[in-house]
């Protein structure tokens, strides 16, 4: 039985399969909260909180069988930390859901709802002049009426 202070593998799960199921796990969580929060979407998206949690809860189900699902490196680094005591297989906690994350932000960003931004816009992200066109309480306006309407 594995300890919950200390993430370890289970069940005989290799380091390499291990591997792929925090990246898959941090993969679909991750493409989650990009889609429930996107302020770009229009459509009516429902609570990004319930959709959230929601794939915290299935990537558990899924994945607490194989790795105890970390999700986070955080998780695993913060218990490890404190008990002093890290597994041998401690790097799959952070490779897996960075790898993961990563994928999935390629993925949402550049593939399935791309930014179209200017270089110059762009570049001004970088050195952090970039000031945008909407104010972001007409954001957060729309975005509140948007969550009424699928609350109704």
């Amino acid at each position: 039985m594995k300890n919950a202070d200390n993430k370890q593998l289970n069940n005989n799960t290799t380091p390499g399969q291990a591997v792929v199921v925090e990246l898959i796990l941090t993969f679909q969580l991750a493409l989650c909260i990009f889609s429930s929060t996107d302020t770009r979407r229009t459509d009516p998206v429902g609570s990004p909180a319930l959709s959230i949690g929601l794939s915290v809860t299935l990537g558990h189900l899924v994945g607490i069988y194989f790795t105890g699902c970390s999700m986070n490196p955080a998780r695993s680094f913060g218990p490890a930390v404190i008990m002093k005591r890290f597994s041998p297989a401690h790097w799959v906690f952070w490779v897996g859901p960075i790898t993961g994350a990563i994928l999935a932000a390629i993925l949402y960003f550049y593939l399935l709802v791309p930014n179209s931004m200017s270089m110059s816009d762009r570049v001004a992200i970088v050195k952090g002049t970039y000031e945008p066109e909407e104010d972001w309480e007409e954001q957060r306006e729309e975005r509140k009426k948007t969550m009424e309407l699928t609350c109704h």
